[in-house]
């Protein structure tokens, strides 16, 4: 890239984005001209784009236009007075080009420096950060679309235990939001996982042109996220061609060493301090290949761009004392990107995306010694997964007009999601052998090598596709812009089954004389107590189903530049939800208008574009994703028979197994029980969820103020509060409080029978808006259904309700030739009852999105209020690159961020009982209350990432040679602690320790990374 284009970029790629909107393929290039006759600017760049555009009465000009770098020539009559090379239009971004005089000297041979570029972007009234592909080959970054959405203020990893969506990219929080409120893009297209939310499909990384990461207050044209948005532009083919690749390599050899995990409950002194997990002769290796070409087909009119990816990664871990194994893992990602722009004319451009990505696992174990930290014989094969996710789509634009311009967009994105088991295990999985009666297992690791009790159905699909038609008009000093956003998503075969024998067996560890489940032996779920603290469960999870959504979105903006100093935004979106059961019958229908208004400011206070003022406010509405189907409106069996047993076999199967008493659908001996009520009954769509549902929606607000201190630094301060304004989740109330409703309200069933609630058959789960009254309607048995209210009170439901507020402080010095940094510090809270439509605490996402346990009983949610799980209260973030030699230059991102609060999980009340029949997961800990925070915060992240480049002239600077180091001083610190405390009587021994997701609760390892690329 010339100097003047990686200026430009650079010095613009901080900003805050202007109207172009959110998600949006295109930015735009304004400013003034002197006031005559015959003026217009023409604009020349990116693949072939060719177009002028008239110079209104008051000298001001605008062009809307894709991203790319761009010459632009200020002509009168149709001669050259002046003119700017090298100009970067970023996505979603505006950047002020003003001319001089037509008696100007011409500049048409000055290439635009940094600080030729306004730094300011005085369009904007949103909050986001940019980032180009010129800054991606500098900064030392993890090659994902999330490690570049994290160097955004107010962006916090996921919790790690959620692990990564299916899409195989990390989870990140926006704005102390669950990681399941955001959405994805890639050209305009909707990518996000259509099954959970979770995370979302991204481009090759050397295929990025730029990612806009968007944390706040975009407009009506886009929706379906109360958290944050990460927008992907491809690279395109343009008159020049260009080709290049790159090769990066992790040996494992220089690697930092991974630290062991340790038993962390000094209340369990047979193993505190003792080691949970070896790790320290854990290894891991990558490699990475790119490959990218591009160019014209036909000069000015056809363009193409093909990029590919393969990485591959292998590890060699040690699992922990209780399992004790030894995994050979190995996982690819090939990814491919293909890009075709046709310039049909000048003012009509047809583009096509086509991509293609894979997250591809297989493995093996091998039984491990621990006395001798040494690997055994070849014990099984893991589970493989293949989830493949192909993309097509094409967008039309029409510049109809100078004023009028038609933009369309469709497509569509295939999933398939595949799973393997070679050799199948005859024996059940063990869950919990931590909990085993340690006098008939002393090593309390009595398991077998079954270590997967599920196996997803392996015909799994999902399709998406994706319809956008907008329509801009320029009106005078007002831009107004309408249009649609409708998308249609389907999950097919979705669901799991058994492995093994078909179940599994669950250790539990209770006190004595207490019920296991339940209190009280006539209502169900319960399981009686026993004298011993000790029992197992036959434990059976199964569900199958096809499902669909519907969402269509309208939408109406105004951008009104009320004086060359002020502009306003104004705008509203109507957002529409519709979800079918696996008999494509709609179980939730929100069809009725739910507005959602978009309101914003920015001030130019100088008039300069060196000191601004800006401000948003507006409302964001979230469907429920297609998998919550499965467990909410299919039917599904999740049950657990309760035993005593009196030993145990080498492979964790219990023997002398004796019954204990029990209520589910039946009571006495070998029943099952299920605390949801999932007991493998069809559903009825109208009784799945509340009769008047609403939509889970979040309003925000923004202040913000930016400044030019200098031509070297600007700063900026923004203030953020954003309110969860309505929740939707299920609740197991059903058979409980909302049966005593029901009763209430319809006297006439009282004496009547033959459901579970007199004659009416009542869900185990039901999908509510938790802080508001609910109506909620159940099948009669006898003919007919029944209805009736019942609020959050009779649930014994605290205030739902999630806040987060922020202050942002920047400084940054643009590109000068020589260096560039941004440092940003943020001070924030996200607190409130709920997380969101995920819980953390207890690894509930996916497929679990609004469907967690959190509202399921009014006994979970007593103390809950407090810092949730994303809240980091302090988060300092500092990156940049530095050119210290002509050849050679450094680059640095740091990252030091305080903890997030930790969880204590435990028996219900001061007698820790179990009254929700759920092993434990309340907010008491020992028979004392725990709210979020009580039991302190997980360390401070100190995280330095370094690389070394150089590019040597004798190449043209054309080749490079890289050495990246991540996480130089090798911490290690805890993300996330396993919150299960057990009982007074049988604590658990890995309260506070590591969470089982180990890749992602504990930071990784220093790694090492060597590269060489060309560039062409």
């Amino acid at each position: 890239m010339r100097r003047g284009a990686l200026a430009a970029a650079i010095a613009v790629g901080f900003g805050f984005a202007g109207s172009a909107g959110a998600q949006s393929t295109t930015g735009t290039i304004f400013g003034q001209a002197p006031v005559a006759s015959g003026e217009t600017v023409r604009v020349v760049g990116g693949s072939g784009f060719d177009r002028t555009v008239p110079v209104d009465k008051s000298g001001r000009y605008s062009i809307n236009l894709p991203v790319g770098t761009y010459d632009l020539s200020l002509l009168q009559d149709g001669k050259v007075v002046d003119s700017r090379q090298g100009v970067t239009a970023l996505a979603a971004g505006s950047v002020t080009i003003n001319f001089a005089a037509a008696n100007a000297v011409n500049l048409s041979s000055v290439t635009v420096t940094a600080n030729a570029v306004p730094p300011i972007d005085v369009s904007s009234t949103q909050e986001t950060t940019v980032i180009t592909a010129a800054q991606l080959k500098q900064l030392p970054l993890q090659r994902s679309g999330a490690a570049i959405a994290l160097l955004a203020p107010g962006t916090v990893p996921g919790s790690g235990s959620l692990g990564e969506g299916p899409t195989g990219e990390r989870l990140v929080s926006f704005g102390g939001s669950s990681t399941a409120e955001n959405a994805y893009y890639i050209n305009g297209f909707n990518t996000s996982d259509p099954l959970g939310n979770s995370g979302g499909v991204t481009l090759p990384y050397g295929a990025i042109s730029q990612q806009e990461t968007l944390t706040n207050g975009y407009g009506p044209e886009y929706g379906r996220s109360t958290g944050g948005v990460i927008s992907q532009i491809g690279k395109s083919g343009a008159n020049n061609w260009q080709f290049g690749g790159a090769v990066f390599w992790r040996p494992s050899g220089v690697q930092g060493t991974t630290k062991n995990m340790y038993y962390e409950n000094p209340l369990t002194p047979k193993y505190y301090g003792k080691v949970y997990d070896y790790r320290n002769s854990n290894t891991q290796w990558e490699q990475i290949y790119d490959a990218y070409i591009g160019g014209p087909l036909i000069k000015d009119k056809l363009f193409f761009f093909l990029a590919a990816e393969a990485d591959h990664y292998n590890t060699q871990t040690v699992t922990t004392v209780s399992s004790s194994h030894q995994n050979h893992n190995h996982s690819s990602y090939p990814k491919y990107y293909a890009k075709l722009d046709w310039n049909i004319t000048d003012s009509n451009i047809l583009s096509f995306t086509g991509i293609r990505t894979s997250d591809d696992f297989n493995g093996t174990f091998y039984h491990y010694n621990y006395a001798t930290h040494s690997p055994g014989n070849f014990a099984g094969y893991q589970q493989s997964t293949k989830n493949t996710f192909t993309i097509y789509s094409g967008k039309f634009t029409s510049y109809i007009t100078d004023d009028l311009t038609l933009n369309a967009l469709f497509g569509k994105m295939d999933g398939v999601y595949y799973t393997n088991q070679i050799g199948a295990p005859t024996d059940p999985t063990i869950f919990n052998a931590n909990n085993e009666d340690p006098a008939l297992c002393p090593s309390q690791a009595c398991t077998s090598n079954n270590v997967n009790s599920n196996l997803n159905n392996p015909n799994h699909k999902s399709e998406n596709i994706n319809l956008r038609v907008d329509l801009s008009y320029k009106l005078g000093n007002h831009t107004i812009s309408a249009g649609i956003d409708n998308q249609t998503t389907r999950d097919i075969n979705d669901g799991t089954l058994m492995t093994g024998p078909g179940y599994a067996w669950e250790y539990g560890a209770s006190n004595p004389g207490v019920p296991i489940a339940g209190t009280s032996p006539n209502v169900s779920p319960y399981v009686a107590p026993i004298s011993s603290p000790y029992w197992v469960d036959k434990y059976i999870y199964v569900n199958q189903s096809t499902v669909q959504v519907q969402q269509r979105a309208q939408f109406l903006k105004d951008t009104w530049q009320v004086t060359p100093n002020m502009l306003l935004n104004f705008g509203v979106r109507d957002e529409e939800f519709v979800n079918y059961n696996p008999a494509n019958q709609p179980y939730v229908r929100l069809t009725k208008p739910q507005w959602a208004p978009r309101l914003g400011f920015s001030w130019d206070i100088m008039g300069d574009s060196s000191m601004k003022l800006f401000a948003n406010a507006g409302r964001y509405f979230l469907a429920l994703p297609s998998g919550v189907a499965l467990r909410e409106s299919a039917s599904s069996t999740y049950t657990r028979v309760y035993y005593t047993y009196t030993g145990i076999q080498s492979n964790g199967v219990p023997t002398g197994l004796q019954p204990i008493y029990s209520y589910g659908l039946t009571s006495g001996y070998n029943v099952p029980v299920s605390g949801n009520y999932a007991y493998g009954q069809p559903l009825d769509p109208i009784t799945i969820a509340s009769r008047n549902l609403g939509a889970e929606y979040q309003d925000s607000y923004v202040l913000g103020f930016q400044q030019q201190i200098n031509p070297a630094w600007n700063y900026g301060v923004t203030a953020t509060w954003t309110k969860l304004g309505r929740i939707v989740d299920d609740t197991a109330e059903g058979p409980y409080a909302i049966c005593n409703a029901l009763l209430a309200a319809n006297p006439g069933l009282a004496n009547q029978s033959g459901g579970n609630c007199g004659p009416l058959l009542v869900n185990g789960s039901i999908l509510i808006n938790p802080g508001s009254s609910n109506l909620i309607t159940a099948r009669n048995t006898n003919g007919g259904y029944a209805s009736a209210w019942i609020s959050p009170a009779q649930m014994g439901f605290p205030r739902a309700y999630r806040n987060y507020y922020s202050l942002e402080l920047f400084l940054e010095h643009p590109w000068d030739g020589k260096w560039w940094g941004k440092v940003d510090y943020v001070y924030s809270k996200s607190y409130g009852t709920s997380e969101g439509v995920v819980q953390s605490q207890t690894g509930q996402g996916g497929t679990s999105v609004s469907a967690t346990t959190q509202w399921d009983f009014g006994q979970l949610m007593e103390y809950s209020n407090g810092p949730q799980t994303n809240s980091r209260k302090h988060a300092l973030k500092a990156y940049g690159t530095y050119q210290f030699l002509p050849e050679w230059s450094v680059s640095g991102s740091l990252t030091l961020a305080s903890g997030t609060p930790k969880q204590c999980l435990g028996y219900y009340g001061p007698q820790e009982t179990d009254p929700a029949s759920y092993g434990g997961g309340y907010h008491w800990c020992g028979g004392m209350p725990s709210p979020p925070g009580a039991s302190g915060y997980t360390p401070w992240l100190h995280t330095l990432d370094l690389a070394v480049e150089y590019r040597p002239e004798w190449a043209a600077k054309k080749l490079a040679f890289q050495l990246q180091v991540r996480n130089v001083t090798n911490e290690q610190n805890l993300l996330f602690v396993n919150p299960n405390y057990g009982t007074s009587a049988a604590p658990s021994a890995l309260y506070k320790s590591a969470y089982y997701a180990y890749g992602t609760t504990v930071e990784p390892p220093r790694t090492v990374q060597f590269g060489v690329t060309y560039d062409w």
